[in-house]
């Protein structure tokens, strides 16, 4: 006569595993926040792509987490634009160095604007010679 097997214990619900298994979302907030740490400059391409090959290979919770612990979780810092008077500033201050040489001193305002409209006159002298050309021709 043969005995049957004792049947498996059945899984406590009250026990945590100790390595819960990682989800695809999971596995692609962490890429998302490696492919924004290359975009920030704070990885370079050859580590990113190894990080990415890293979590998409990843199986449990716990081998992700390494993958982002030296990047900041905030979001990053946005980049401040200059602002257009500013633009316009460094373009005079350099055209005075060209012409002064390194002598020349910051411009002022009254010489920006001063600047800007003589850039504008000679923009609409070149645009009146082009239509001109083209009307003639």
């Amino acid at each position: 006569m043969s005995t049957a097997a004792p049947p498996p214990p059945a899984p406590r619900l009250d026990v945590v595993p100790p390595f819960e298994r990682a989800s695809d979302a999971e596995r692609e907030e962490t890429v998302a926040r490696l492919h924004g740490a290359l975009g920030e400059g704070r990885l370079d391409l050859a580590e990113t792509e190894q990080r990415v090959t890293a979590a998409y290979a990843a199986q449990h919770r716990h081998e992700l987490d390494p993958l982002v612990a030296d990047l900041p979780t905030g979001p990053a810092r946005p980049s401040v634009a200059p602002e257009a008077r500013a633009i316009w500033n460094a373009v005079v201050w350099r055209a005075r160095l060209l012409v002064w040489g390194p002598a020349a001193a910051a411009p002022t305002e009254r010489q920006c604007r001063l600047a800007a409209w003589v850039a504008v006159v000679l923009v609409a002298w070149v645009l009146a010679c082009a239509l001109l050309g083209a009307v003639i021709a």
